[in-house]
């Protein structure tokens, strides 16, 4: 078979780079953050149409085959069923679905003899068997495994990559492409997941095969790039080289051996920061960056694929300047048709275009794996000098050290794999397996110089629980300059915390200039604010066995209101986190100091997300805007800071009342000041405010003044709302009763009783304002009565209060109004973000709505 019908054959064998299609005409995308609450929705109804799609397109033996020409002619059977297989896994379809099933019968049937076929089989067995954990095709597997690490081809001892290749038995005489190697890479990689042997070897010479192969740009000396094969000499493309920057970052995974030089009993490591395809990787992703597009290559649709995949390896949000998820996916949604086919436009041409299973099933991929919900964002910071290059006006980045000197290995990336081992630790620990991954946030490659696009970036950002941040020497941007581009990291690090986020921060290999430099950040964002030392009974060590106070002796936290905020160690963490040898093989019984550091960081991890799943990429917080002034008529509220202790700066769930009242502005439309007022529960000027919180912590004790004043307050027409902070359950316990003592003394002829849902014209009022309360998102006690559920669980809203200014009628007391509203539940510290899993009480969710129904309650007269 010639070369040129090799390429036609299938879609899988496109994005050659042979000869450019015409390109796409570019649409203008919204402007960065804007309307992805709505584009979060559209991509799942996408991704839902596009598997009824492949559903109604299953052949009745199983297969989505294309037709005699792909299935027999190109000889590769199995090849489009395997792609629909893994699109539909990837979607969400179990994998005891039928249609699921049916495809993997059919697999299993087949024998491929093409690379695209063996690898792309390799590739829907291994996902099976991962997510159902049947064995069954692992001799296959092995199998498929063996035929590839056989068919490469080598020329004087040196691998030169793989073929179709023309003969099952053997690729002598073919000739190698690109395309052809990035798929067996693939199907190698997925063998290796599912257990498979693969030799080092072979992973050392797919390496120095990558590394050897890339030709230098002869327009930018820090680029690089690959071409399809050795006939096209020095003619870039930009699929290849997409294919190339992956499989440098996949054997490096494969491989999966440091050369840190780690102490394992410091965790210091001797050549941090050290990897022998730094120098390529950087120049194919420069390439990239500056080259970047869509619509490149013989299959756009394939094209999407390895973008997907290299953004989602490598951790970049932004491949040179572009979101790259968030751009494919506006783009990639024009194409959907409504039989939920994705296809091209009518003045385009792909070399799949007669097949539409194929091009629909690489953009599932994109769309669903792209998806995935994002659990730590790495924060990129340094000095850099960005270069304008070419017609796409990409960033490129040249990583300076503290003395302005260029460096090859950035300072806050010295371990490239410290995330991308701890989600996976996580996701098995914490989250039974469900997908995550992590992700670099690099402001830097971003024009934030409004307040608008910076409150947006936030939240955007909020996607991620936790911001991680580590490295060597310290951080240019906590300084005392005046650099306005200096200070909005800060910015963004101070609201992504004020909103909910969480700073999980190390110092590699203990350097004490970063620790520094960390504290200082600290110390500027939140100004008197200070690390502590984690004392024993906090709720991290409780979260999981496996890890102790003894273990990390000087690891730090910061409170802010009623959480922590941050975690920090000054202690090295991440030189074992880069290493899977350390990942335990059982999380609660650590053998060494390394596998107690990735119980750490999932007991970290598990507390500041409060073991709830992140929200799907994509997913977008509106952040709260800074008050411009406030107006006499604006609803107010007001904080009873009921603990007379000089120490205490703030009241728990300082921001509560902040972000409740921008809840209320941005869904009902309220006029409403932002800053709230806190006052002593004996301030005169209580009286002036009708809408009065009370987060409580510690036990209440009125003194007889303090009470006189608030009970005046709430019968001239004043609400309290309180609820029982997140506390453990013994202080939970002793805020409950004080409360109830407090209120018995201040009313004493009438009872706290539970709140009734029908008829009442507090829950009649939350439903005029589309507050649904009949269910909210609730961890209360266990059954034994001793601890927290473990999950939050959906339950009837429970509100308890105290009603004042009833009237007798025929006997019976009717009318009134609820001047007092209790939640045994915490409301306050959800509202601010708090996710810790010792916590009662409800998700920020519910709590918003449980709160914005008693403040509109508040206004009813």
């Amino acid at each position: 078979m010639t070369r040129s019908l090799l390429v036609a054959a299938l879609a899988l064998c496109a994005g050659v780079g042979l000869v450019p299609a015409p390109p796409v005409a570019a649409q203008p995308a919204p402007a960065p953050g804007g309307g992805d609450g709505e584009l979060v929705n559209k991509v799942k109804d996408a991704i839902d149409r596009g598997v009824a799609y492949l559903r109604k397109n299953q052949a009745k033996d199983g297969s989505w085959e294309g037709g005699f020409f792909l299935k027999t002619l190109a000889d590769m059977d199995g090849g489009p069923t395997a792609l629909a297989v893994l699109a539909l896994l990837n979607s969400g379809v179990p994998v005891d679905d039928p249609a699921v099933k049916s495809g993997i019968e059919y697999l299993r049937k087949r024998t491929p003899r093409k690379t695209y076929a063996v690898a792309l089989q390799t590739m829907a067995l291994s996902e099976a068997q991962l997510l159902s954990r049947d064995k069954k095709d692992q001799s296959k597997l092995n199998a498929n495994a063996e035929w590839l690490a056989r068919i490469a081809i080598r020329t004087g001892g040196k691998l030169q990559g793989w073929s179709y290749p023309s003969r099952p038995e053997s690729a002598v005489g073919d000739i190698p492409d690109n395309s052809n190697t990035q798929y067996a890479l693939l199907g190698l990689y997925a063998a290796k997941i599912a257990g498979v042997k693969i030799e080092d070897s072979l992973w050392k010479e797919i390496q120095d095969f990558y590394t050897r192969t890339q030709k230098p740009d002869q327009s930018n000396q820090k680029a690089g790039f690959w071409v399809y094969s050795s006939l096209d000499q020095n003619k870039p493309s930009f699929t290849m080289s997409v294919g190339g920057a992956c499989g440098l970052i996949i054997a490096n995974l494969g491989l999966d051996k440091s050369e840190q030089q780690l102490n394992p009993d410091t965790g210091v490591a001797a050549r941090c920061g050290t990897y022998s395809d730094n120098d390529a990787l950087a120049k194919g992703m420069n390439y990239i960056g500056t080259n970047f597009a869509f619509d490149q290559g013989m299959s756009y649709f394939y094209n999407y694929y390895g973008i997907e995949r290299l953004g989602r390896l490598s951790g970049q949000r932004f491949i040179g300047r572009m979101d790259w998820y968030r751009e494919g996916c506006v783009r990639l949604l024009r194409l959907q048709q409504p039989d939920g086919a994705f296809v091209y436009t009518s003045n385009t041409s792909g070399l799949d275009k007669p097949y539409p299973v194929v091009t629909t099933a690489f953009a599932l991929l994109y769309l669903s794996k792209g998806r995935t919900p994002v659990l730590v964002s790495k924060f990129a910071w340094g000095n850099f000098v960005r270069g304008e290059v070419g017609k796409s006006d990409q960033a490129i980045l040249t990583e300076r050290d503290p003395g302005g000197n260029a460096t090859g290995t950035p300072n806050w990336n010295r371990k490239h794999n410290d995330c991308r081992n701890v989600v996976e630790f996580a996701q098995r620990e914490i989250f039974e397996g469900a997908p995550l991954s992590w992700q670099v946030y690099d402001m830097r490659l971003q024009n934030l110089t409004s307040q608008d696009r910076i409150d947006s970036e936030v939240g955007l950002l909020l996607q991620s629980p936790l911001v991680y941040l580590n490295g060597h020497g310290p951080m240019p941007f906590v300084t005392r300059s005046t650099d306005p581009a200096l200070h909005v990291a800060e910015q963004i690090l101070k609201r992504y915390v004020e909103e909910g986020g969480f700073l999980f921060a190390e110092a590699c290999c203990g350097d004490r200039d970063f620790a520094s430099s960390f504290e200082s950040l600290v110390d500027r964002i939140f100004p008197g604010s200070q690390l502590k030392k984690v004392p024993p009974d906090h709720a991290i060590w409780q979260m999981f066995p496996g890890v102790s106070p003894e273990d990390f002796p000087d690891l730090m936290y910061l409170d802010r209101g009623c959480r922590t905020v941050a975690v920090f160690s000054p202690s090295p963490l991440a030189g074992y986190w880069e290493e899977r040898r350390f990942i335990p093989a059982d999380g609660r019984d650590p053998k060494n100091r390394g596998e107690k550091a990735f119980c750490l960081s999932r007991n970290v991890i598990a507390y500041a997300t409060g073991m709830e799943l992140p929200k799907p990429k994509l997913t977008k917080t509106t952040i709260v805007t800074p008050d411009k002034g406030i107006a006499r008529s604006k609803f107010r509220a007001l904080q009873l800071k009921y603990v007379s202790d000089a120490s205490v700066q703030q009241p728990p769930a300082s921001d509560a009342l902040r972000n409740l009242m921008s809840y209320l502005g941005q869904n009902a439309k309220l006029d409403v000041a932002l800053t709230s007022e806190v006052l002593q529960p004996s301030d005169p000027k209580l009286t002036r405010y009708k809408f009065m919180y009370l987060h409580g912590r510690k036990p209440i004790q009125f003194t007889p003044d303090e009470a006189d004043n608030v009970k005046v307050n709430l019968q001239t027409g004043g609400l309290l709302l309180v609820d029982a902070a997140c506390n453990d359950i013994k202080q939970w316990r002793a805020f409950d009763k004080s409360f109830r003592d407090s209120m018995a003394k201040m009313f004493p002829d009438q009872k706290l009783t539970t709140i009734p849902f029908a008829n009442e014209p507090l829950f009649d009022l939350a439903k005029q304002a589309g507050l649904n309360l009949g269910s909210v998102k609730c961890r209360r006690e266990n059954a034994e009565g001793t601890a927290a559920e473990r999950e939050l669980r959906n339950y009837p809203v429970l509100l308890e209060g105290i009603k004042i200014d009833e009237q007798i009628v025929d006997g019976k007391k009717v009318g009134g109004r609820w001047a007092v509203i209790y939640s045994k539940y915490d409301i306050g510290c959800a509202i601010e973000g708090h996710k810790s899993a010792e916590c009662l009480g409800h998700d920020k969710e519910s709590a918003l709505r449980i709160a914005s129904a008693i403040a509109l309650y508040s206004l009813r007269r």
